[in-house]
């Protein structure tokens, strides 16, 4: 009668594990080493505006050691991710008449016209596992 149903004497099949991932950014085109790279990685679509995401995860390191960067035990989705060269470390992008002084850069390296990048062209899928994003600073003043 129950013909065909299989029943494993080892019990239930374990819990599967929470899937993370780990993010690599490379950062290339630095203009000095002076002052800091603060990078903002958050999944806020206001991402612009690191300060008002409390669950966005920072990193601020020395200009002069700031090739890569890593974000490790992350949840997959979808991610933003934004740095800049805070180059006389005053904790801020520094602006000339609401033109940016220090350098910035965002995933994916979109293309700056006038005015910020769109969510859009910066947001990007985090899968499980190791992955590498490639961030070039900009300048424009």
């Amino acid at each position: 009668m129950l013909a065909g149903l299989a029943v494993s004497a080892a019990g239930p099949a374990p819990a599967p594990q929470h899937a993370t991932a780990d993010l690599t950014v490379e950062i290339s085109n630095l203009r000095n080493a002076k002052g800091k790279v603060r990078a903002c990685l958050t999944r806020a679509d206001d991402f612009l505006d690191c300060s008002e995401d409390p669950d966005a995860f920072k990193r601020s390191v020395g200009a002069s050691e700031a090739k890569v960067l890593r974000f490790d035990g992350l949840e997959p989705g979808r991610y933003y991710l934004l740095l800049l060269h805070d180059e006389n470390a005053n904790g801020r992008l520094d602006l000339f008449t609401k033109i940016p002084k220090e350098g910035f850069g965002f995933s994916n390296n979109p293309k700056i016209r006038m005015g910020p990048p769109r969510g859009r062209d910066v947001a990007f899928e985090l899968p499980a596992g190791e992955s590498v994003k490639q961030v070039r600073m900009k300048y424009i003043l």
